[in-house]
């Protein structure tokens, strides 16, 4: 079968800007109506990423550009010495993930054959597409469902207790490793285990009561995948990951599980700019969290509906929503919580606070908040206080306090440095953004250079 590269012509990255900027639309504002990050539009911008063919055809109908930019994207033979055997045009390859499904057995085959082809098949996954609207699906299926398979594995290998607690304690090294460093540096190791180790588990031999402990853990691992997945851009793969946790947390009868991973599918959907989804999952979670009697992750449930409203510019739903999230806070006995919950504190619970505000136009409330989210443990989550200081300069910015967002501003772009996530990049290249109107100032121009040198260093 011949193989197939994308060949990208220079004049992209130019003329992608160029359509941008005539149609008045920020980095962020175009991410949001294609689904991607505007870090990654950044890249393609610069030359340094190459889109896929579907990316392109989005980028074509948002901008009104009448396949300009899919003019300027083939697809090539790898064994033609470069040259082109198509013309550019919108792609809908196959790409395991999205299917919640009947029963246990084949919800295995389902995550094995995603952890196998994103070891195989990167660049097909690569370009997978987003939708917010996808998520329904599963998480009505989560919730009409009876949690009550008890999977038991009669296959050759025996896996026992020992195994499952190997799973739980990588698991937890990569997401301390995701927390501090950021998901580029940990999201092939963990996508290599899940295909290499855990897949091999799922398909061994074990008992009923194994078999929830080991569907429970391999959810978490492929819950952290998605989640590392979401953190460098790739949102679409981040998609079939969550997806496929929610199925595994649902064989295994998870349900303080299921109630986070629904909640991960809302936050996702807020970032891109999805309110209406992120909404409903949020709801989702926090029926389930209810039923589940996790007080933390009802607090969490509705602080993330708080920011889907907000998101959709609902300031008196946000505030309502904001209050039963501090009401389910103050309630929670967070001592009993599972762990892979212990990030939702104070600090977490007032960044959350401070994006609603943000999202809303409020500034001087956001700030606030964002103070609040700084009293962290910056150390042990480098990245979330990379965040807060990022929505604290954008708090500034929105206040008119242009200095002071400059010099938070400063302190972010530090943050940054040896991140790899293109979330953190996203929030700098949105608060370069609001600040350019006023790059005259020397301590916006002094933060605009040395984020830029942040934003195109990767």
């Amino acid at each position: 079968m011949t193989r197939q590269v994308v060949a990208v012509d220079p004049a992209f990255g130019p003329r992608l800007k160029e359509l941008r900027e005539r149609r008045g639309l920020s980095l962020r504002r175009l991410g949001q109506q294609v689904h991607c990050s505007h870090g990654y539009l950044w890249d393609l911008e610069a030359g340094s990423k190459r889109p896929s063919l579907s990316v392109a055809a989005l980028l074509d109908a948002a901008l009104g550009a009448d396949g300009q930019l899919s003019a300027l994207v083939r697809a090539v033979s790898a064994d033609s010495g470069g040259r082109t055997t198509l013309p550019a045009k919108p792609v809908d390859m196959p790409v395991a993930g999205l299917e919640f499904a009947a029963d246990w057995r084949h919800g295995v085959a389902v995550a094995a054959k995603l952890w196998r082809e994103d070891m195989q098949r990167r660049d097909l996954l690569v370009g997978a597409g987003f939708s917010a609207a996808v998520f329904l699906t599963p998480a009505l299926r989560w919730l009409t469902v009876r949690l009550d398979e008890r999977p038991a594995g009669d296959g050759e290998r025996l896996v026992g207790a020992p195994d499952v607690e190997t799973v739980r304690q990588i698991t937890n090294v990569y997401r301390a490793l995701d927390n501090q460093y950021g998901g580029a540096h940990v999201r092939d190791g963990l996508v290599r285990f899940l295909n290499s180790e855990v897949a091999a588990m799922l398909q061994g031999r074990y008992d009923a009561r194994t078999g929830a402990a080991l569907f429970s853990a391999a959810a978490e691992a492929t819950q952290l995948a998605g989640w590392t997945s979401y953190d460098i851009g790739l949102h679409g793969l981040a998609q079939r990951y969550l997806v496929q946790a929610l199925r595994l947390a649902a064989a295994a009868g998870d349900q303080p599980l299921g109630a986070e991973i629904l909640a991960a599918m809302s936050h996702q959907a807020a970032y891109l700019g999805a309110s209406v989804e992120a909404i409903d999952l949020a709801r989702a979670a926090g029926r389930t969290a209810a039923e589940a009697g996790v007080g933390a992750i009802q607090a969490e449930s509705a602080v993330l509906e708080a920011q889907g409203h907000a998101v959709g510019g609902d300031e008196a739903a946000c505030a309502e929503a904001l209050d039963r999230a501090e009401r389910a806070f103050d309630r929670a006995d967070r001592t009993s919580a599972p762990q892979w919950i212990g990030y939702f504190d104070e600090s977490y619970l007032a960044a959350k606070f401070g994006h609603c505000f943000s999202a809303l136009g409020r500034g001087e409330l956001a700030a606030r908040f964002a103070v609040r989210s700084l009293q962290m443990d910056g150390r042990r989550y480098a990245r979330g206080r990379q965040f807060n200081l990022a929505l604290l300069a954008v708090a500034h910015a929105q206040s008119g306090e242009l200095e002071q967002a400059s010099s938070v501003g400063m302190q972010a772009v530090e943050a940054a440095e040896g991140l790899g996530s293109v979330r953190s990049r996203d929030y700098l290249a949105a608060l370069a953004d609001r600040l350019a109107p006023h790059v005259g100032l020397p301590a916006v121009r002094e933060f605009t250079d040395r984020a830029r040198l942040v934003l195109q260093a990767v």
